[in-house]
């Protein structure tokens, strides 16, 4: 399920290179099975279905990029239908410009939020190419209307001389400049950007086998045969350092994911991708009534011993007040030396350790800290707090209050 995501100018030829990698990743893995019929070692085990999502259609055409309203419509369009065909058997090429580096960034949470991997391929036209494309479109649609003569090529690579006839709609020529002003380049120092590959308008095909490589960690058989040693190109090495980059911003161990892709690096969500476990709806309600109990079974001790003389005389301990909590196996506990160090010797009075607006404050701290714990919320990852472990919790943090905050003073 890798996820490659398209990007260029307007009028670039995006399309066609869409198109043409889809059929380019199609035939690599003919070739791949063709190899392993042969006796050679394959890690790849099943196919990929290659899909191909447009991101415009009859109902979200080129114009939507005239308000912010109907733009943001289709890119909720484009993104829902990504994210269907988003599967462990298939690859997702998702055609389109692409220009906004916030929309890039969230494709690329997404595939982090699928485990998978994803990639940046972007289609270097410059910008009189695609303005010059443009033209060309718009002069076959003032043509089709007059029915002057019949619609010519247009708006295909110099390099491929066997293009269909150009479809694509064309853009208003000041809609065109503005997206084109509004561009926003990918950058190998951003991470939702990488790995990076960039495909000239002269170049007759884009690097398929280093963006499967990249995606799948399969490296694709190569049929040619170099005679002699030569020095690698500027194209060369940049794919290398691009892989390279991507290898080590992976996170993970090797082995993982898909069966059978045995280089490819395990992708670890993070937790800005992680969508938070649902809570349990009764755990607050469990939080609740057992800190309560623990405060009114402290509240009964100091209604029967008021004084705290008097409970260090019938305590079970000699340095402290054991204060026992029903269904708690810890003891409240208050050291001797902070029982009778108070203002007043009453437990419960104003000002008395055990006074219950204070019981009250750090009950309410307690739920505060520990509310993301209960009930496998966000903090699943970390660690979780069961009902059965409530009561023994917040009796061991009132201990470390009562004996710490006395201790200060």
């Amino acid at each position: 399920m890798p996820l490659i995501v398209l990007t260029g100018y307007p009028c670039s030829g995006l399309t066609y290179r869409a198109n043409q990698l889809a059929s380019l990743l199609e035939k690599h893995q003919d070739e791949v099975f063709a190899a392993a019929e042969a006796g050679a070692q394959v890690s790849l085990k099943s196919r990929y279905k290659v899909h191909v999502v447009a991101s415009h259609d009859s109902s979200h055409p080129r114009i939507v990029y005239d308000h912010a309203r109907t733009e943001k419509e289709a890119r909720g369009v484009a993104y829902a239908r990504a994210k269907r065909v988003l599967k462990r058997d298939s690859i997702v090429i998702l055609d389109g410009m692409n220009y906004i580096k916030g929309w890039r960034y969230q494709l690329w949470c997404e595939a982090k939020a699928a485990q998978t991997t994803c990639c940046v391929v972007h289609v270097g036209t410059p910008v009189d190419q695609c303005v010059a494309n443009n033209d060309a479109r718009l002069r076959r649609d003032a043509r089709k209307k007059t029915d002057a003569q019949p619609s010519e090529t247009h708006d295909t690579p110099a390099f491929d001389s066997t293009a269909t006839e150009d479809t694509e709609e064309a853009y208003p020529p000041e809609l065109l400049n503005n997206l084109i002003f509004r561009y926003e380049e990918p950058s190998t120092h951003s991470r939702w950007d990488k790995p990076l590959f960039t495909v000239p308008w002269d170049d007759p095909e884009p690097p398929v086998a280093d963006i499967f490589a990249a995606l799948t960690g399969v490296v694709l058989p190569t049929t040619e045969t170099p005679t002699e040693t030569a020095l690698p190109s500027l194209a060369d090495a940049l794919a290398s350092t691009t892989l390279s980059d991507a290898a080590s911003t992976a996170t993970g161990t090797r082995g993982g994911g898909r069966t059978g892709l045995s280089n490819r690096a395990r992708i670890v969500p993070h937790q800005a991708t992680v969508q938070a476990v649902a809570t349990d709806p009764n755990a607050m309600y469990a939080m609740e009534k057992r800190t309560s109990a623990v405060v009114t079974a402290i509240r009964n001790f100091t209604q029967s011993c008021p004084s705290a003389e008097v409970a260090l005389a019938q305590s079970k301990r000699r340095d402290a007040i054991a204060i026992d909590v029903p269904e708690v196996k810890v003891a409240v506990l208050v050291p001797s030396h902070i029982a009778m160090s108070g203002t007043t010797d009453e437990l419960a009075g104003a000002g008395g350790i055990l006074a219950l607006p204070r019981l009250q404050r750090l009950r309410r701290q307690w739920i505060s800290l520990n509310r993301a714990y209960i009930g496998r919320g966000h903090g699943a990852s970390s660690g979780t707090l069961t009902a059965d472990q409530i009561g023994d919790a917040f009796v061991r943090f009132l201990n470390a209050e009562i004996s710490g905050e006395v201790a200060e003073e």
